[in-house]
């Protein structure tokens, strides 16, 4: 029998929300509960009635004991709808905690995110990629605005207790001060995140070779443009486009030697430097102003929004697009292999050693995904709703659909998940991947020895670090590779680290994109570029990163 949830969770609407103001703070009450002793550990009162501070239940569910004590709300950056989240309303059946979600797709939350925090007028809970290291330590150490929350973890979070002690975990948590700020988030991780992926189906169509060096993957793209691969009859093929959101043309640097991170670092002989000002870099984006003058990039690559990408990606028009996955932008059902197969590792002619830089050794420690913030009334509550939502049976129904109709629970932590290929058009979209909770925010993910897959997913990422681990800048041979290092600085820098990270990295990313697309000539201003990095403070940049790393 299929699960219904009844109860309805309350969400705030995008367009009343642009009215009222934006990341509101709309916990019951109004200012922050929380206190903590001399010590940094939080002050919690238990009443005769064993309630925590009149309200929480200590253990066992639900948090409150009515639905209506409490709410809280939460600012994240998501961009599916949010009334088919079945998630927030299972959550909310268990705890009778209510969560009112503000939501925005990723380009207007980070500009709202930004204006909010400087303004003062923001949520009890604030989630998603938005967030940064930089902000742990300007907003959680200097200025407060974000709660430690480890003595909340030891008192009422034993799920969060089990990820915070999993090695390594603690530390790349735990900020300068000592204390921890976020939801420690522990997931596995492809080694590569994001690459470029090719149409296979194209290259069989006009039987051609898949291309190993840059110029044969320049040939590939004119046969895609001119050769119709799609067979419409109309000439409306875009040969390379790429993710709005994230781009990584750095990344692509290192078909000329010296593959570069957004953030404008690369590793180098084990060591960490800056690598948008190398000769590799400059070479990178000639080859890209060449083939955008030559009609091979998308017109809107430096323009188009994440909807817009998508929606010409189902349409079939792409010959080639940097993505994380290529259901990003062509879905393709479970189980069957994708139209689109992971580009080599190119060499160029400047070039026949060429590198990538892997993203994760496999596994990652988001430290950086979910804050409660002074605004929150009774913070022991949300954590505890965090704590529940990390119980093994949540989170992997927040994964891989509801239990009775996408999945079961087959006995205490394992599950068996159905081939969706048996779900109707509208179970198979209503819980999809995407579709069932907000996917920047964390989940505790379970063993993948737990879980049988009926039918599962093609493992396009598995074959995507298969194909480019032997290239990873630092591999040994032995499975040892360089990534850039996590990392926290000093209070006493890291507004000086945050100033340098926008006015730098926006400063790259500007030049680029107008280099690119015709808009200026790399080569006439490229010492150009080199003097005003410097005069932005690239060089203290550098160090400071460094630093941080213990370099």
């Amino acid at each position: 029998m299929k699960r219904k949830f009844i109860k309805k969770i309350s969400f705030f609407l995008s367009t009343l929300l642009i009215t009222q103001g934006l990341l509101t703070g709309c916990s019951s009450g109004g200012g922050s509960t929380a206190q903590f002793d001399e010590n940094g550990k939080p002050v919690l009162e238990v009443d005769e009635n064993g309630k925590v501070n009149g309200l929480m239940n200590p253990t066992g569910l639900p948090i409150v004991d009515n639905l209506g004590d409490y709410s809280f709300s939460l600012f994240v950056d998501n961009s599916t709808p949010l009334e088919g989240q079945f998630v927030w309303s299972m959550l909310e059946e268990q705890t009778n905690v209510q969560v009112e979600v503000q939501q925005y797709a990723y380009e207007i939350a980070q500009e709202k995110y930004g204006l909010a925090l400087s303004s003062g007028d923001y949520t009890d809970v604030i989630g998603g990629w938005c967030l940064t290291p930089t902000d742990i330590l300007t907003y959680g150490v200097e200025m407060g605005v974000f709660i430690p929350l480890e003595g909340y973890f030891e008192e009422y979070a034993p799920n969060i207790m089990k990820v915070l002690e999993l090695p390594g975990v603690r530390e790349t948590m735990t900020a300068p001060d000592g204390h921890i700020y976020s939801i420690p988030y522990v997931t596995e991780a492809p080694k590569v995140d994001f690459n470029p992926y090719i149409n296979k189906v194209w290259l069989d169509k006009l039987g051609l070779e898949m291309p190993t060096n840059t110029e044969e993957f320049r040939e590939v793209l004119k046969a895609f443009k001119t050769q119709d691969p799609n067979g419409n009859g109309v000439n409306d093929e875009i040969p390379f486009s790429s993710d709005p959101n994230n781009r990584q043309i750095g990344y692509l640097a290192g078909w000329f030697g010296v593959p570069v991170a957004v953030d404008g670092f690369t590793m180098i002989d084990g060591k960490l430097e800056f690598g948008a000002n190398t000769e590799a870099y400059k070479q990178m984006v000639e080859y890209m102003a060449s083939l955008n003058a030559e009609g091979l990039l998308d017109p809107e690559f430096f323009t188009q929004d994440l909807a817009t990408w998508k929606a010409k990606g189902e349409q079939g028009l792409y010959g080639a697009s940097i993505a994380y996955g290529s259901g990003d932008f062509k879905q393709y059902l479970q189980g069957e292999e994708p139209d689109y197969a992971p580009l080599p590792v190119l060499s160029s002619p400047e070039c026949d050693d060429p590198k990538w830089l892997a993203d994760s050794t496999g596994v990652s420690t988001l430290k950086n995904q979910v804050v409660i913030t002074d605004k929150a009334k009774n913070p022991e509550i949300i954590v505890r709703w965090w704590d529940n939502f990390y119980e093994p049976d949540n989170s992997f129904q927040a994964l891989n659909g509801p239990f009775g109709i996408t999945s079961e629970k087959t006995g205490e932590g394992t599950y068996k998940v159905y081939d969706r290929a048996t779900l109707s058009p509208e179970d198979d979209e209503k819980y999809s991947w995407a579709n069932m909770f907000c996917q920047s925010l964390p989940k505790n993910l379970i063993e993948k020895e737990n879980v049988e897959t009926v039918n599962p997913a093609y493992p396009e990422k598995d074959y995507v670090d298969e194909a480019y681990e032997p290239y990873f800048v630092g591999n040994d041979g032995n499975g040892n590779f360089d990534i850039i290092p996590s990392y926290w600085v000093e209070s006493d820098v890291s507004a000086k680290l945050s100033e340098y990270t926008v006015s730098i990295t926006d400063y790259v990313n500007r030049k680029t994109a107008e280099w690119i697309s015709g808009q200026a000539d790399v080569n006439a201003e490229w010492d150009q570029y080199l003097a005003q990095l410097d005069k932005l403070g690239l060089q203290e940049y550098i160090k400071i990163r460094q630093e941080a790393i213990g370099q």
